[in-house]
Order: C-alpha cells, then sequence, then structure tokens
C-alpha cells in the first residue's frame, strides 16, 4: 500500500478519534491530518495551496466558525482551484443541506450511520472508492 494524506475536518474530539481510529484500521499507510472545524480547513487549504498535498478531504457539514457548506462555497468561488475530492460525512439528512453540498462541489454526501459497524463500513466504503479504486486527474 502507498501512502495516502486524508484531511479530516471533524469539530468533535471523540467523533474525530472514532474516524481516525477507524481509517488506521482500514489502512494503516494513511496519514491524517485532523482539523477542528470550517475555518481551520481554509486556514489549511491557503497555507497548503496545491492539492496534491492531500488525496481526499473529509468533512463534517454543521461546525462552528465555518459550516461544511461555507467552506465549500468558499471554495467554489477560488478562482485557481484546482479541484481535490471533498467527501462531507455528516449526521445530517436534510435533502436541502445535502443538495447545496452538492452544488457546492461537493463529490459525495455520506450520512454518518449510528451504529459502530455500520460507521467503520461507510468509511471503508469512502477509502475503498476515493482512495483504492478512484483514479484522479
Amino acid at each position: 500500500m502507498s501512502t495516502h494524506r486524508i484531511l479530516l475536518i471533524e469539530d468533535d474530539a471523540s467523533e474525530a478519534h472514532l474516524a481516525q481510529r477507524t481509517l488506521h484500521k482500514i489502512n494503516p499507510e494513511l496519514e491524517i491530518t485532523r482539523l477542528t472545524d470550517g475555518e481551520a480547513f481554509l486556514d489549511y487549504y491557503h497555507q497548503h495551496p496545491t492539492p496534491e498535498q492531500f488525496d481526499l478531504a473529509i468533512m463534517d457539514l454543521h461546525m462552528p466558525r465555518a459550516t461544511g457548506l461555507e467552506v465549500l462555497k468558499v471554495l467554489q468561488d477560488e478562482p485557481n482551484r484546482t479541484p481535490f475530492p471533498i467527501v462531507m460525512f455528516s449526521s445530517s439528512e436534510n435533502d436541502k443541506e445535502i443538495e447545496q453540498a452538492y452544488d457546492y462541489g461537493s463529490c459525495a454526501f455520506v450520512t454518518k450511520p449510528s451504529s459502530g459497524s455500520a460507521y467503520r463500513q461507510a468509511l471503508k466504503n469512502i477509502i475503498r472508492f476515493w482512495i483504492d479504486t478512484n483514479r484522479r486527474r
């Protein structure tokens, strides 16, 4: 397995810990950078303007300081943005929020399952598709 870099944008510490632990079980070679909210992600993005430095962003929707939708909207308006996959991973099942996420450039919207095994499977599906299967330009 090759090393892949994942940005995990999640404000809830226990949720982030569970996601990081699960992602490392799926692929121990993953390098995971956790950011605590949307504003931290935007700061990180502007400090690392070449998205080739990471392979995938997995982002929560409801966060303080800047929501996932606000982040997507800012990125959509970036004049020279090189596309990179952002998967929304949220407990929201609100159709309007899901539609907005896609309209603003999310590659996928995965609703976080409440059970542990389904949660792990959802993250496994994200990694299997976006890291193992999908071929980026």
